[in-house]
Order: structure tokens, then sequence, then C-alpha cells
């Protein structure tokens, strides 16, 4: 009643004196894959929850200085479009005095409201209140909960200010600006008695709508979160940690109270995800949990401008979206430090560095050391006041990582360069002290080396034995020097240090700080994977399980690579095909779900993605699930998101987007529950340490796939690809598990005989299990078990495909169909079942020219389009005719009957359809 209440006066007498939203006006042009059709325009819906809005740059009161050209106004009628009203209310210039804005709000009904503004950006931090209320203060790193780009580096973000309460009546806001330089701009502000669902400059009431040829527009409703078949909560804890720490019971996680295995489906979030203010970050943990999200991995830097410490002001977010993640049954892993987040220069306390990332530093230098460690100590003993304990003593922080993408035995390890030499004397002086008692002394170490024939025996920087230092090579001629003494030693040293390093870490956190969770050592790769990668990979055996990370890309070539910009280059590459990106050979069997299992230890992949620009990528979930079950993967981390819900645009590694979350549902749930089974060993494989060490390499090893960010590190001319002298085929992957083991005694190599499950004629691999089969001449994956069966890839080339349980036909060219029991029952007798499909997506107004490699020439606009879906699905069981087939909206909910299982003809624009006896 209330509500109505509100509705109706807010109908009668919205805004009285304030102004207005103005309207939204065309004409944006709706395409696919740059084809021209109808005009975007704007329809208002009936909402349950009523707003008061009003434009920003229509103050009652302002000390402003009038408009004027600044370096973020709109330049044209395209960027004009991106704001509410055509333009904001800014400044940019130097100023004297406080800048102020006032507005008049008529409150028609008493409420305690959301509040909410649209500006530019996280410049211009600002304080406000309502009447004579405290002031509330909003910081420059307030959290951005969308972001819509007028052109590059300037965008319109919407943030949460808060919460306020209103009377009935007219109330002023006032704003005022906390610095007296730099820029601010605001477009709009909002009051809502529910949280807002930011969608760029639409009201809340309004709707995107334009004729998008062969697509529709995706802009789901907000989540209600009632009753859904594609809720996923229930498969959640009621709290994160009910069922104890999450525990290693030989090749699996357990939970420690019922010993029951877990997998992780997970998704990556950085620091920004932090500021969410309580409310929203509670409405994030409930949209990652109804996906079958049941971890999320922390990734990104705490320190403050001292590097020394933590804020307290950011423990404190720190720890309220930890506990948000928690109550909705959300685990999480902390990820703190990465090289790349930090430079040091002159005026840090590490000399010689003039602005380098400080790769490899964290090894070897104390000093480093110790500010690390008191990181650790300030996350894991500081009490979190929102569940009374220290994240230590929490069940829900499963996991923390030591150090993020670095090694000594990648490209980034460049001793004299970019380490300075002042840095390099520790190092120097452990390589002595590692030397002297194999060698006698630094000076007979060098006498052993140059009695070996190699034209690498030469005086290197740092090279004084008589002062007992002994210079380190750099990883180039490690790679290149394999054959010589030094080399040699060297590695060995690097593996020591290396290690030495992860087990004191894991002996300070566990003991001196008291966290039990588990600790895993790092997840990167090398500048050789066949006779560095195993060297690395022995160093992290010291963790209580191994990771890795891999994205899978297309060529894409731009002025940043890290962002999707007009005027890139790109090619759309399918990871079905196998398609050798530098085309230098037929086939490039590297792909990053493959998993190579080290010592028996649970294996997880942080951080995975196949990256944007490339129209292929629904058959990213698909394959992370099912080729995961087979290979016995035990944790999957979509990389990344920020955002409280679904994203509208796209940066590098979208994941919130239908193609990939869209497909969560019946992907977490088929992973999450095992529904496909776990293969058995097609490979063995035994390591000699020390043949390890003295770089005798591997005859397989684990798939070396870069994002753009990294393979920038990798020299040029040097390769990302795995060595080529291997014995055992790569394939074996898709056949099932390929261990490989560290031992002290002879070496030896165990292979299945893959020709029954690998036919090069007919370019198809078929898993131990019988139940996956990949065919890399069509480019599809079919997998056929007994509660989930289903198809991706190039559905028209692979033409109607018959499995135990459903018959599957479609012309689409690209997608994905997925049948999932949801009642645990086999599909042939399933009383509930869910049907997923998936084509591509893109940016509404997408545009590009050329066919294989194609030029941007528009990124769209912050609206994501889906092609339309096609074919038929139907149940190969006697009562087909009589199951009960109701369509799904994006959330999961029925939007009306769509006919029985014998068959059901897909919609273009439905995703989800239930299936009921």
């Amino acid at each position: 009643m209330r509500r109505f209440a509100i509705a109706l006066l807010l109908t009668l007498t919205l805004l009285i004196g304030c102004h207005q939203f103005s309207p939204v006006s065309p004409p944006l042009i709706a395409n696919w894959e740059g084809t021209p059709s109808a005009a975007l325009t704007v329809k208002t819906v009936k909402i349950a929850d009523p707003f008061i809005g009003w434009e920003a740059e229509k103050p009652t009161k302002t000390n402003f200085p009038p408009p004027k050209i600044n370096s973020f106004t709109p330049a044209n009628a395209t960027e004009s479009a991106i704001l509410s009203n055509g333009q904001w209310i800014e400044v940019e210039d130097k100023r004297a005095d406080t800048l102020f804005l006032e507005y008049s709000v008529q409150v028609p009904v008493a409420d305690r409201y959301f509040f909410y503004g649209r500006k530019f950006w996280q410049h211009g931090p600002f304080r406000w209140r309502w009447d004579d209320q405290p002031w509330q203060q909003v910081n420059r790193h307030t959290y951005l909960m969308d972001g819509v780009a007028i052109r590059k580096r300037v965008s319109a973000n919407w943030v949460g200010l808060g919460k306020v309460t209103l009377a009935k009546g007219t109330h002023t806001l006032r704003i005022e600006l906390l610095e007296q330089e730099g820029a601010a701009a605001f477009d709009c502000f909002v009051l809502t008695p529910t949280p807002l669902q930011p969608r760029g400059k639409l009201k809340p009431n309004q709707r995107f709508v334009a004729q998008v040829k062969d697509g529709f527009i995706f802009d789901p409703e907000q989540d209600p979160f009632t009753t859904s078949p594609i809720d996923l909560r229930s498969l959640n804890e009621n709290i994160a940690g009910d069922n104890g720490r999450i525990q290693v019971r030989g090749e699996a996680f357990v939970h420690q109270k019922t010993g029951r295995p877990v997998r992780f489906w997970a998704v990556n979030m950085d620091m920004e995800a932090i500021q969410m203010d309580r409310t929203l970050a509670k409405s994030t943990a409930r949209f990652l949990a109804k996906k079958g999200v049941n971890m999320v991995r922390l990734h990104g830097a705490l320190w403050s401008e001292d590097l020394k410490t933590i804020a307290p002001k950011d423990l404190d977010k720190l720890f309220g979206f930890i506990a948000a993640m928690k109550q909705e049954g959300i685990y999480i892993n902390l990820s703190i430090y990465f090289p790349v987040w930090l430079t040091l220069d002159k005026t840090s306390q590490f000399a010689g560095y003039t602005g380098q990332n400080p790769f490899a530093l964290l090894f070897f230098n104390p000093e480093f050391q110790s500010i690390y460690y008191g990181w650790w100590r300030s996350l894991l003993t500081t009490p979190n006041p929102y569940t009374g304990k220290p994240l230590r003593d929490d069940p829900a922080i499963a996991m923390v990582e030591l150090i993020n993408e670095d090694s000594y035995f990648f490209w980034t390890f460049k001793p004299y360069d970019s380490i300075p030499a002042a840095q390099m004397e520790p190092l120097e002086q452990q390589f002595a002290d590692w030397l002297i008692p194999k060698y006698g002394s630094v000076s007979q170490a060098h006498q052993a080396w140059a009695k070996t024939a190699s034209p690498w025996n030469r005086s290197i920087p740092g090279d004084t034995p008589d002062n007992q230092r002994a210079g380190v090579l750099p990883i180039q001629d490690l790679v290149a020097q394999r054959e010589s003494l030094r080399a040699k030693d060297t590695v060995a040293f690097l593996a020591n240090s290396q290690q030495q390093f992860f087990q004191n870490s894991i002996t300070l956190i566990r003991q001196e700080l008291g966290y039990p969770g588990l600790i895993y050592a790092s997840n990167w790769v090398t500048a050789s994977a066949q006779f560095l990668g195993p060297v690395d990979k022995l160093t992290n055996t010291v963790g209580d399980f191994m990771d890795r990370h891999g994205y899978f890309s297309s060529f894409h070539d731009g002025e940043d690579i890290y962002s999707v910009s007009q005027g890139d280059v790109y090619e759309d590459r399918s990871a079905l095909l196998f398609t050798d990106l530098t085309q230098k050979q037929p086939y490039d069997f590297d792909l990053p779900i493959m998993d190579l299992r080290y010592n028996g230890k649970p294996s997880t992949i942080t951080e995975l993605n196949w990256t944007t620009p490339n129209r292929f990528r629904a058959d990213f979930p698909i394959l992370a699930a099912t080729y995961g079950l087979l290979q016995g993967t035990d944790g999957v981390f979509f990389f990344a998101t920020t955002k409280p819900t679904w994203t509208a645009s796209f940066g590098k590694f979208p994941i919130a987007s239908p193609v990939i979350m869209g497909q969560f549902p019946a992907m977490a749930l088929i992973y999450r529950k095992g529904l496909i089974a776990a293969g058995d060993s097609v490979v063995d494989v035994s390591l000699n340490i020390q043949d390890v060490l003295n770089l005798k390499g591997a005859p397989i090893t684990a798939p070396q796939n870069l994002d753009d960010l990294r393979a920038s590190d990798v020299p040029t001319g040097q390769s990302l690809q795995s060595d080529s002298a291997k014995s055992i085929d790569p394939l074996a992957f898709l056949v099932g598990k390929v261990n490989l083991n560290f031992t002290d005694q002879a070496g030896s190599a165990r292979q299945v005989d893959l020709t029954q499950y690998r036919d090069r004629d007919t370019k198809t691999v078929r898993s131990i299990t019988n139940q996956l089969l990949w065919n890399y001449n069509k480019g599809f994956v079919t997998f056929d078990a007994a509660k989930a069966q289903g198809i991706t890839g190039f559905l028209r080339k692979a033409g109607a495909q018959t499995l135990q349980t459903v018959r599957i036909q479609s012309d689409l060219d690209y997608g994905s169909v997925v049948l999932v029991s949801l009642d645990d029952e086999p599909l042939t007798r399933s009383r509930r079942m869910l049907l997923q499909v998936m084509s591509e997506e893109q940016t509404l107004g997408w545009k590009t020219t050329g066919s294989r490699r194609k030029t941007i020439q528009s990124v769209g606009n912050p609206l994501l389009t889906v092609r339309n879906l096609s074919g038929t699905v139907a149940l190969r069981r006697p009562d087909a005719a009589s199951l009960k087939v109701t369509a799904l909206d994006f959330n999961g909910y029925p939007t009306g009957k769509a006919g029985n299982a014998n068959p059901i003809k897909l919609m273009p624009d439905k995703f989800y359809y239930l299936i009921e006896k």
C-alpha cells in the first residue's frame, strides 16, 4: 500500500520545485557487424519502485562559473547524447572560492531513500547534505557503479552517495567541492526507495528500443531475487565456512567438517569492488550466488602511499565486502601483490630504481619482504568489525596467494637492468653463499665454470669473486646457455631462492600470523616451457595446491592493448579450431583450459578468459566446465568483473555479459555437481629433481597463454608457444588427466595409446570417458552424460547432433545449446530440466570494416546486443510431448509457455527454458 501511494503521488507531483530528467533523444544506430538498422529510441515502462530525479546543470543556487569549453565538455552531438540532458555542470580551472550547488527538491512521500549521482569518473571529491543534516563526504576514489565513455579517458559514471531519510515536502540539497583546483562535473541525481540498477543516462523507468538486424538488445530488468529455476544460491552454504575450513585431501578440496569435495566456480574482482557501500555489496553477492559463484578472488593492491601500511579505511572497506560475500556462501581468495601494480623510483627506500616495476625483488630483498609481511599482518590479525573476528580466524577466507605472475624464470627477470645494480647486491651475496659450500669459494666456482667448453664463460656485472659475490645471469642467458655449468648453477640457486621465499612466507603466515587456511605460491609461466617451466613449478609445490593463469586471445593491434578502441585492428579466432595465431603452423594445440597436474595436488586456474575483441567466446564457459571436470581441475576463476550486475560495454576481459555469465546457470551447475565424469590418467610423467635443475626438460608442458599486457614482456623474436621438442601429444589433455610428479628417483613417462581416442583423419578427439568429443575440423564440442548434454561451436557446420536424450539442430553459425537436469535425475527420467542456449554478443552500434582482419570503425554504445537464437531441440523420451516447456526471461522468471519438448522451437530472444513433467 505504501509503494502504491508513493507511485500515485509521484505520478501527480513528480519533481515539483526541481528539474526533471530531460527526455532521451535519438538517433543512435543499431547494427550487427556493421549493418545499419532502425534508430535507437526509448520507451517508458511501469516499475514497482518510484524515483525522484533532476538535472545537475539546473541548480537553484550555485557559484559555479558560467559554462565554458573544458577538456571534458562534449564536443559533438554524439558525445552530448551520452549525458541525460546533453550537458553537465562542470569546472576545471583553479578557483579561489569553495564551489557549491544547491537544489530544491520536492519529496512527495516520507521515506528513507537511496541517493545516487552521475558524475565525471572519480574526479571532484565533494561533500553533500540535505537541509541541516550532517555532511557526507565522497572521496576521489569512490566506487563507480558503471561507466559510459564520452571519449577516451572521459566518462560519465553513476555513484552511490548513501542513504537519506526525508519527510514529505520541499528539501534543499547542498553540494560543496572539497578542492579548489582540478576537474569536477555532475550530470544528474536520483532518489529511489530501492537500489538503482544503472543503465547510462536512462531513467529507472526507461528502456532502450531498437530493431537490431539479426539480434536483440540485452537489457535485463532489475532482479527481485524471487524463486527462479536458474537460481543456484542453494548450492552454497548458508554462510561461507558453515562446514568448516576448506582443506586439501588428496587431489581435491574438501569441507573440513563433512569431508565432502568442493569445486570453485569463481570470479575475479579487483579492489575497486570493495569501495561498494554495504547495500550494493550485499546485492552483488546475491547476484553472483544466483549465478553459481562460490568464490571471489579479490585481486588488487591495498598498500598506502608510504607502501608500508594499509589505511584503516581500506581495511574497513575490505572487511565489509568480505562479510557481504560470506553471507551469500561465497568464499574469498586474497591476491594482494603483483609487481605490475607498483613502481619504485628514487624517492623510495630502494636505491637505483627509476620507475621500474620491482619484478623478482620480493624473492630476495629482506627490506621489501618485511614490508610485504606487514601487509599480511594487517589483513589477517586486525579484527573484522562486521564478523567479530580477524580474517585469520574466518573460514570464509579459503585461500591466500603469495605473489601474482612473477618468477625468476620469466622474461621480466633482468638483473642490472629492471633490477638496479644496487638492489642486486643481496642476491649476489646469496648466490655466493650458495656456491661456497659446493665449490669452496666464489673464485673456485668461476674456475669450475671456466673449465667447461662454453662460449658463455665470461665476466658479467656483479662478478666480484674477491668480495665473495657472484653475478647472476639474465633470463635470456639461462635459456641460451642451458648446457653450461654456470647456467645450471644459476638456475639451481634461483630455484632454491624462490622456493625458500615461498616456504618462509608459508611458515610466517601459518605460525606467526596464525592463519590455518590454504596458501598457494604463484601462477606464472616461464621463458621456456620445456626447460624452465618444470623448475618454476617445482618451487611452487611447497604450497597447498597448484595454480596457473591462461588467456585465449586473437590478433589485436591498437594504441592501448589493454582496451578495445576505435581504430583497433583484430581477427576473430575460434579456440575450437586450434588456429595458430602466428599462422606459422597448421595448428596451435595450446589452450588455457589444458591442466597439467603436479605432485597429485589440487589444481586451479585463478585467471581465465577468452579476451575481446573476438566474436567466438560462447564456448569459453562450456569448455571450462566440461574439460575442467574431465581433467580434475578444482577451481575455475573467470577474469574479471568489478560491477554489481551485468556489464553494458566491453573492455578487454568482460565476463558479466550474456555469452559468459549468461551461461553460468547451466555450466556452474554442471561443474559444481560434477555432472561430467573425471577422466582416468592418460599421461604420467615423473621427473628427477636434479634433472629438472640441470635443465633436462620435460616431455610434456603446460600451455603458455598470455594476455596482451603480459605478452608485451616477451622480447621480440621470442615465442609464446611451448617448446617443440616434446614426446607426448598435447591433445592428451582432451582425453583425460595429465600428471607430472617431481621425484628423487629416476624419471619416467607413461602414456596411454591415444590413437584409440584421436582420429587424425576426421580431426576429432574423444575423451577416455566417452562423454566429450572435440571436432577441430568443423569446430564444435559435444558432451553427452547422463545428467548433462549439449554442444558448443559452429552449429550449422556440425549439423544435427543426436545425443543420449536430446537431438539438437540449429542453423546458427556459432553458439551453444545445453540441457541439464535440475533434480539430480538422469535426463531420461528427470522431471525438471533447464535448456540453455547462447549465440554471440556485441555492443549496440559496433561497426567494423574488413573480412579476416577487421578495423573497428565504432565500438558502439554502452548496451549489449545478442545475435538471434534459432533451432530445434527434441527430447528423445517417450513422454516428450507431455513435458511442459516454459520460456524464462534473462533473470530466469517465466514469460510464458513454449509448447512441449517434442520438439522445442527456440525463440530468437530466450536464453532459458524450464522443462517439467
